[in-house]
């Protein structure tokens, strides 16, 4: 940086006696500069016009910088006026190469020079002196909210945890909704006994509940009280009846027809064989895989036979009092009883079910204006409670865009689309001219009265691009989210890790030779926006996926990955062990010298020495990702060994392997679910190490955090 500044400095003959503080100034600042959003520096520039400059690395910088200079410095001394660098002029070059791309010139006004020198020394005496403490941020609940999902998406439960401690300190979650957000993140990192030991289970479990809690607790169910059970060829039967499933869990074993996990399908095929519900056994074994289908037919054939079910007016209620919610419903719809109307109000509500609920409400509404159901107070608040309900659902990504980017404010956009894009058609899947309207009605939002909402979920929709774009007709898509990120002044930490999953998927579709330098050169425009110490672990990601996929371009992906680098090297000071040591490997693997500039401390060192004479397992379907492990590990420890496995089965190798590691990595973003599955079955999730992103830097990243509490128990 210093150097940089220097060069645009010029000579400094020409300040004559005012050199020395002019020199003083400029090297200042220099020393106290600490890269990030809202820095800025003032310096005199030997270029056309020469003078005073306001240098920054983004546009915050030179809102904050103006702000101070215009207080200090007034329009009788001089006025601030917005300028584009060149590639004519030498100082114009160094600074761009400083990353210092925002400039503006400082047109001093007819005052003596001494004079404008006197205020700028006062303006940066008074930044640099002023209190430098990081205060807290206080976050709205719904950027915890996207915050707390991505690190559960991620498997980060050292984020997930803060995100809800911060979510519970705002005070605007009610203790059922932290309840059952307590419940998702146990779920999604596999605390299964943890869970089930909740005090306040049985209290919740008579409560209405969100399809998404009971995805979690029907899981929980299959892997605390049933799995080992239907392993030693219990019949469904007694299954049902030696965990209590009916007295226990009734209302939770019904409550989804067809649950989204092979736990889930499990746990709903017992009470369906119990129940002799053959029509829902149907549906669990048509969604099944064949693997999935063979176990659930073999519980089948140890099922007794039992009568089907009817679904009279009595039994209707006997069912709803079951937690059968989804027969309730089936059940109203095909005989429009107006005896059982309530009962289907509140299945609908219980269970969230978009799918039926503008039907139900419907019918319910031309029932009550025949008067064949007579409104109390307890019906009218369900109906209005449906009503918001169905107002708030879409069917899917098109008809939420398409609303977004009406002229009317829809502040619930965000949390409908967080809620209920699980159960939406998958934009791969949509015809082209279907994506082209999300395209268009995403853009549109995005520039009118609901951008705010856009931005809260733009984490999701780099996901939802990403699980696209090997699509041909989602190109539209693709670039429309990359324009929105091109707008983004700062992005939060879900968007920076959505976008280098987006970012993956875009480079290992083989892109051509232009489109690719477009890519790279959005990438060095968001990491020169957002570069500091910081989040120097993103620019180590970045560079990770640059190395792992294809490049048409060498030249253009060496030039980018080492601008990324360069500035990691520039803070040198600020980076832990395993960071600096990345740097080296990844500036080796580019070309890049690299010059040394700290040796790490015998107490940062000692943390990766826990790991010295033990076995580190991987598991990754990437290639050579464990040979890259071992390479990287090799500069911080001396491990016993560093295996991998990539097998897609379950087999003996993959399951010894879980056994026996110290610490067992699982790239669950590069991995077969029968593979995962055999893992857990040898290992519990507690013992697994599961990164957060998609690279060997990840990977580094995830068993770093896991070291500290490894010393803790050991």
């Amino acid at each position: 940086m210093l150097e940089a500044l220097r060069a645009g400095l010029g000579d400094l003959t020409r300040f004559k006696g005012l050199g020395q503080r002019v020199e003083m100034l400029v090297e200042g600042q220099a020393s106290d500069w600490v890269s990030g959003i809202g820095g800025w520096l003032v310096i005199p520039l030997q270029r056309d016009p020469q003078g005073f400059y306001l240098l920054s690395e983004d546009r915050e910088g030179q809102r904050r910088g103006r702000e101070v200079l215009q207080a200090f410095l007034g329009p009788a001394t001089a006025t601030i006026e917005a300028v584009q660098l060149s590639t004519a002029e030498q100082a114009d070059r160094s600074l761009r190469v400083a990353g210092l791309g925002q400039v503006s010139y400082v047109r001093r006004a007819a005052v003596a020079p001494v004079e404008l020198l006197d205020r700028l020394e006062d303006a940066v005496a008074t930044v640099r002196g002023r209190d430098a403490r990081v205060r807290p941020i206080r976050h709205s609940h719904i950027d915890l909210l996207r915050d707390f999902r991505l690190a559960l998406l991620q498997r980060d439960s050292r984020l997930a945890e803060q995100a809800l401690q911060d979510l519970r300190l705002t005070g605007q979650l009610s203790a059922e909704n932290l309840r059952f957000l307590r419940i998702e993140l146990l779920g999604e990192l596999g605390r299964w006994t943890e869970l089930r030991e909740l005090p306040y289970l049985a209290e919740l479990l008579r409560t209405r509940r969100s399809r998404a809690v009971n995805e979690v607790l029907l899981e929980m169910l299959w892997w605390t009280e049933v799995a080992d059970l239907c392993a030693a060829g219990v019949t469904p039967q007694d299954v049902y009846e030696s965990t209590g499933l009916g007295a226990r869990y009734g209302s939770l074993t019904a409550a989804v027809d067809v649950p989204g996990s092979a736990g889930g399908r499990a746990v709903a095929a017992i009470d369906a064989l119990t129940r002799g519900d053959d029509e829902r056994l149907h549906r669990l074994l048509h969604v099944a895989d064949e693997g999935e289908r063979e176990r659930l037919q073999r519980l089948a054939a140890l099922a007794q036979h039992v009568a089907p079910t009817t679904t009279g007016g009595a039994d209707v209620r006997a069912l709803f009092e079951d937690g059968q919610y989804e027969a309730v419903i089936q059940a109203f719809l095909n005989t429009a009883a107006p005896d059982i109307a309530e009962f289907a109000v509140q299945a609908v509500l219980d269970i969230e079910d978009s799918a039926n609920g503008s039907t139900v409400l419907d019918v319910v509404q031309t029932l009550v204006a025949e008067e064949r159901v007579s409104l109390d107070r307890r019906l009218s608040r369900d109906i209005e409670d449906l009503t918001r309900f169905v107002d708030s659902t879409c069917k899917g990504w098109v008809e939420w865009s398409a609303r977004l980017s009406q002229d009317e404010r829809w502040p619930e956009a965000a949390e409908v689309l967080r809620s209920q894009h699980a159960q939406w058609e998958g934009l791969g899947t949509l015809q082209a001219s279907k994506l082209s309207e999300l395209a268009s009605g995403v853009l549109d939002a995005w520039t009118g009265v609901n951008a705010d909402q856009v931005a809260i979920v733009l984490d999701l929709l780099c996901l939802a691009a990403a699980d696209a774009c090997s699509a041909p007709q989602a190109l539209e898509f693709c670039d429309t989210v990359l324009v929105v990120l091109a707008d983004q002044e700062n992005m939060s930490a879900p968007v920076r890790e959505a976008y280098l999953v987006l970012l993956d998927q875009l480079l290992q579709a083989a892109p051509a030779e232009t489109r690719y330098r477009e890519l790279l050169d959005q990438v060095d425009a968001l990491w020169r926006r957002v570069a500091s110490p910081t989040v120097f672990d993103w620019g180590l990601g970045l560079v990770e996926v640059l190395l792992s996929t294809p490049a048409p371009d060498l030249g253009s992906r060496a030039a980018t990955a080492m601008a990324v680098l360069g500035r990691g090297q520039d803070f040198q000071k600020r980076l832990n062990l395993r960071q600096r040591s990345e740097l080296e490997v990844l500036a080796e693997e580019v070309g890049m010298p690299l010059q040394i500039v700290q040796e790490p401390t015998e107490e940062t060192d000692g943390t990766w020495r826990q790991l010295d004479g033990r076995v580190v397992g991987l598991y990754s379907l990437l290639p050579r990702a464990a040979e890259s492990l071992e390479k990287r590990l090799s500069r911080l420890c001396s491990p016993k060994a560093v295996e991998g496995n990539a097998d897609t089965v379950s087999t003996t190798a993959l399951q010894s392997l879980a056994r026996r590691a110290d610490y067992l990595i699982v790239d669950t973003w590069h991995a077969s679910h029968s593979a995962t599955g055999a893992i857990d079955a040898a290992r519990p999730r507690s013992r697994q190490i599961l990164p957060r992103g998609r690279g060997v830097t990840s990977f580094l990243q995830a068993l770093e955090q896991s070291l500290p509490l490894a010393a803790t128990n050991s």
